[in-house]
This record gives C-alpha cells, structure tokens and sequence, in this order.
C-alpha cells in the first residue's frame, strides 16, 4: 500500500521529493494540534468570563438580599421576644402559686392530725387510754387529775400554734413531763411504768417526728424556690426596663402596694406582639420610597436602637432556660418530697399503730387502711402534678424560645 501512494505521488508531482510530503504532513498535524489547544483555552477562558459575570451578579444581587434577610432576622427576633416575655411571666406566676396544693397538702397535714385520721386511730385517745391501761398512777384521783391536765394540754391552742412541729410531738413531751414531773415526789412512783407509757408514746412519735421533718424540709424547699421565681422575675424586670426603650417603649413605674404579678401582667398587657407589629411596621415606613420598597441597609444603618434590642435578645432566652430547671426540679423535689412521706407511712405500719376503721359504710382492715393511704397520697400528687403541666405549657415556652435565634449585627 505504502509503494502504491509513493508511485502516485511520483506520478502527479515529479518536482516534490518524498521527504518534503513527509515534512508538510508533520507540520499539518501540529498546526492541528495548536488550533485545538487555542480553541480549548479560549473555551476555558470564555467560560471563566461567564463565571466571573455571575459572581459579580450574584455578588450585587447577594448584597441587596443580605439585609432584607438580616432585616427579616431582626424583625422576627423582635416579635418573638414580645411573645416569649409574655409566656415566660405567665409560667413564672403560675408556678409560684402552685408551690403548695390546698387538696394535696391538706390531705398530708390530715396525717398529722391528733384527732382520728387516715391512719384509724386518734392520738388524743391513745394517750389516755394507754396512761390508764398501764397504769401510771396508783392513785385514781391523781390519774384522774392527770387525764384532765393531758386533755387541756392536746386541746390548747399555744400547742398547736408552735411552728414546724405536729400537735402530737409538743403535746406528747410536755404530757410526759408532767407525769415524770408528778412522779418525782411520789415516792411509790412506778417508773418502769412510766418508761413502758413513753415507749408506747414513742411508736406514735416516731412516726409523727419523719412526717415533720419531712414537712419542714418541703417548706423549707418552698420558700427557696419561691425566693428564686421572684428574683427570675426581677431578672426579667430589670431587663424589659433596660431594653423597651430602645423600641420606644417606657415601662411603666410599679404602684404602691401592687404585688410583682400585677404589676408584669399591667406592664405586658401593653408591650406585647401587637406593639412590636406596629413598631418596626413605623420604622420600616420611614425607609419605603414611592415604589413601596424599603431600603433596608438605610434601616439597618440607621436604626441602631432596633440592633442594640436583637443584639441583646439572647439574654431573654437564658432567663427562660433557667425557669424551665427551676420547673424541672420542683417536680423532683415534689418527688422526694412523697417519698419522705410514704416513709412515714410505712414507719406507722411497721409500729402497728396503724388500726382498722369504717368508712362509707365499710369495715377495713388496717392493711387496707394502708393501702388507702398510699393509694390517696398517689392519686392527689398525680393529680396536683397534671394540674401543673396543663396550666405550664413548658412545649409552647420552648418554641417561643426557639423562635429567637442568636444573631448579632455589628
């Protein structure tokens, strides 16, 4: 093949050597070659250009939506806070008057009743007929005089009004330092009597002292956390003072005599999500050309108060994280709180004071006694407890919170 295209070219071109065909067919190629690289490359270059066009577009285009969008963020972060103040005073009044629960609690000082209670038996009658089962006087008129003193010490209301301690404790101390005090000049006083009298006293006290103490400590708990809402509440105050202003808001000053709720549900009744609304509605106005469109880097610039409230919003959002711990732990401190409780019941139930009883028209026995006991205690917790989270709406509180989002302008 290759000497029949050489016979040819001899033939048509008798002046062109062999060599000199090669040598063009060389240089064709390459210059080939050349035309496609320069093509590739214009082809990168022009692709380059169109790139840099975009960018440069998207750049502009970029700018302009930049601050609408930071704009946007402001706005939405300023409503939020409106709505998030209003729900986050709500919960923290509602939690401080739910500290203590009139059905619950008056349930639980029942237990602690001198008179016949829960429990079947009245402590009142077990000091008297224990004192005259055992015997701890001889003679019939000092017992008889003793059982009179004993009656007036139970039925006074100086016993009763002693804080933080039962009815039962201060009445059972002071009746046994009467009888020792009696026997003391006696001198045919029995006191092993005496010692068996306090020891049947003491199954009852024992149980009445870990229902104290388990009353002192929830009081106690109480007290702090109401002390911790109230300031929640100054914390919350001292910041709406701080920050309305800067939305042309002044908070009103508190009245004489107006108690910390009122006077958050008086002041929010007026800063609210409608007055936002209206607020930034006003700023954007001023910013609106004949178009109806807003120069949003104008605003931003411009209004420096609107920045200064987003800028620090946040804090509004840690305030609300710590009521919502403050509400996690009174549900575990209520917890140990029951517990302490059902404790003392079972204390009573191992000492066997507790006694069979009717009720409704039905003999129980002291297990069912027992069982009634724990059933009540459980049933009005549940109940006290489901009051609380209905009224607190701890999900809405959250996404109130989230709707602010941590976002800083400079």
């Amino acid at each position: 093949m290759k000497k029949t295209v050489y016979i040819t070219l001899l033939l048509i071109c008798p002046f062109i050597s062999f060599g000199q065909v090669v040598g063009d067919s060389i240089n064709y190629e390459g210059l080939s070659k050349e035309i496609e690289t320069l093509k590739k490359t214009n082809e990168t270059l022009l692709n380059s250009l169109e790139i840099t066009g975009k960018t440069l577009n998207e750049l502009v285009r970029d700018k302009k939506v930049s601050d609408e969008t930071k704009w946007n963020t402001v706005k939405r972060n300023i409503n939020a806070s409106a709505q998030l103040y209003k729900v986050l005073s709500d919960d923290i009044i509602n939690l401080k008057s739910r500290l203590t629960d009139e059905e619950y609690q008056g349930y639980i000082k029942s237990l602690s009743s001198i008179q016949e209670g829960p429990l079947g038996f009245s402590f009142q009658e077990v000091i008297i007929e224990s004192a005259t089962k055992i015997g701890i006087f001889d003679k019939k008129s000092k017992m008889d005089r003793f059982i009179s003193i004993a009656r007036n010490v139970m039925s006074s209301p100086l016993i009763a009004s002693i804080p933080f301690v039962s009815t039962a404790v201060t009445a059972s101390n002071s009746i046994l330092d009467i009888a020792y005090g009696s026997s003391m000049g006696d001198k045919n006083a029995d006191l092993d009597r005496l010692q068996k009298f306090e020891g049947e006293l003491n199954k009852y006290l024992t149980y009445y002292t870990t229902l104290d103490k388990a009353n002192i400590l929830n009081q106690s708990s109480n007290g702090d956390r109401r002390v911790l809402l109230e300031n929640l509440q100054l914390d919350l105050l001292n910041k709406l003072k701080k920050d309305a202003p800067r939305l042309n808001f002044t908070v009103a000053e508190r009245k004489t005599n107006e108690t910390i709720d009122a006077y958050f549900n008086r002041v929010l009744s007026a800063f609210n999500h409608e007055y936002s609304i209206k607020h930034l509605t006003d700023l954007e106005n001023k910013y609106k050309n004949d178009r109806g469109e807003i120069n949003y880097s104008d605003l931003l610039q411009k209004e420096r108060d609107a920045k200064y409230y987003n800028n620090n919003i946040y804090g509004l959002v840690e305030l609300a994280k710590k009521y919502t711990l403050y509400y996690e732990n009174f549900f575990e401190v209520a917890d140990s709180y029951q517990n302490r409780i059902i404790e003392a019941v079972d204390l009573a139930k191992g000492n066997g004071i507790i006694e069979g009883k009717k009720e409704n028209g039905k003999v129980l026995t002291a297990a069912q006694v027992y069982e009634e006991i724990i059933k009540s205690l459980k049933d009005k917790k549940v109940e006290r407890d489901n009051g609380i989270r209905h009224s607190i709406n701890i999900p809405e509180l959250k996404q109130k919170m989230e709707l602010v989002e941590e976002f800083k302008l400079i």
